[in-house]
């Protein structure tokens, strides 16, 4: 038998202890180490990202708690911008056929290109149930512009009441989301606290907008003499763009797939987006503030600009051309599916409706490939402030 001294026993007792306490600082670290790793997956990095959603006929905005598409960024607690007032927000509408997952891509590509053009206040995505039929969307849309206009109103007016500060609203909308906006404007137009106020919006910028041509008018007898409009959401809104705006920007492209021919199917009529503010059968009179752009050339030609499988209608079995096309994700407007087989048009500049807000990286996900025409967008904020 092996007889210790007393020191002998301190000693490896000395030893056992560091032992067992290194292993269990090991044990720490590795836990922390991977709590770590998953909380720096959704850590906020760049611009400030919020959501407000109405999906469920919610009768107002409400904040959208969880983490961006992919997961990769937090959506912070909407009641912060109410709390700290900062000096600008813009605020994002997508379009027509978006569930909750396409409207958090739409909003991420839309934080993207705005980073990579050094913008770094926050952004405000706003999510509504786009993915319905095409003509109850519309109605749809102009339902929630009232919505987006309570919202608009209750963080100015709180922000200058209760902290004694102005916030410069910007809205963007793409596609069907600029009759969001036009609605909106309508809505603060006989808005009493707003008008009492004297508030105004800072910019609008239409990228896309899949909404008539003559919708931007002044004059009310041009919607009313055209009988596509009848019956339908259609307004003149020109009066509304002019007295609530300071900046109004329409970004449109002649090229667009989806206005050359799908739009002019569902509506018998040209879209804003297409051609600008309407010149034939007789020219519109538009308001001061009202600027086209032509945005054709910042439209690459991409066939996919968000990443995801295209929608075929439920037409992909047994690994046939419909499959084909769904895997390559070409966005809507390229393909014809009404053919056997069915037949994609090779894309070309300004062709991808898809593409205003930019292009996803498709082998990176989480990167930009490019920024589309939101350069255009942030280069008229910071001249025209």
């Amino acid at each position: 038998m092996i007889h210790f001294t007393t020191c002998d026993q301190k000693y490896l007792i000395s030893i056992l202890i560091f032992s067992v306490a290194s292993i269990l600082l090991l044990i720490v670290n590795t836990q922390v180490g991977i709590v770590s790793a998953t909380v720096s997956n959704t850590t906020q990095t760049g611009i400030p990202v919020y959501e407000i959603t109405t999906r469920g006929n919610l009768f107002n905005a409400q904040g959208v708690n969880g983490t961006g598409y992919r997961g990769t960024y937090p959506l912070l607690d909407i009641r912060n911008l109410s709390n700290t007032c900062p000096e600008e927000v813009a605020i994002f509408i997508h379009g027509w056929g978006q569930d909750e997952t396409g409207a958090k891509e739409r909003l991420d590509r839309v934080k993207m290109s705005l980073e990579k053009n050094n913008y770094t206040n926050p952004l405000v995505g706003f999510s509504w149930d786009s993915d319905t039929k095409w003509n109850a969307a519309q109605f749809l849309a102009k339902w929630n512009g009232l919505k987006l206009a309570d919202y608009i109103v209750g963080l100015m007016d709180n922000c200058k009441q209760h902290h004694d500060k102005d916030i410069k609203i910007r809205l963007i909308g793409h596609s069907m989301g600029a009759r969001i906006i036009l609605s909106s404007l309508d809505s603060l137009h006989k808005n009493a606290t707003w008008n009492n106020s004297n508030f105004k919006v800072a910019s609008v910028d239409l990228l896309g907008a899949a909404v008539d041509n003559e919708e931007v008018t002044m004059n009310p007898g041009d919607i009313l003499v055209d009988k596509t409009n009848w019956g339908s959401p259609k307004s003149d809104y020109g009066g509304a763009i002019q007295e609530e705006v300071m900046r109004f920007y329409n970004l449109y492209n002649p090229k667009d797939n989806v206005f050359e021919l799908i739009y002019p199917l569902f509506e018998g009529d040209f879209a804003l987006g297409q051609s600008g503010y309407q010149k034939l059968p007789y020219p519109i009179t538009f308001p001061k503030n009202y600027e086209d752009i032509n945005v054709t050339d910042q439209i690459k030609a991409i066939h996919d600009a968000d990443g995801i499988e295209a929608d075929v209608f439920g037409f992909c079995h047994n690994n046939n051309e419909y499959c084909k096309i769904k895997s390559e994700g070409w966005d809507f407007g390229f393909c014809n599916l009404l053919t056997f087989p069915p037949i994609c048009q090779p894309p070309d500049i300004g062709d991808n409706h898809a593409g205003y807000i930019g292009f996803r990286n498709l082998t990176n996900l989480d990167l930009p490939a490019d920024d589309g025409a939101m350069d255009a967008v942030v280069s008229k904020w910071r001249i025209n402030g």
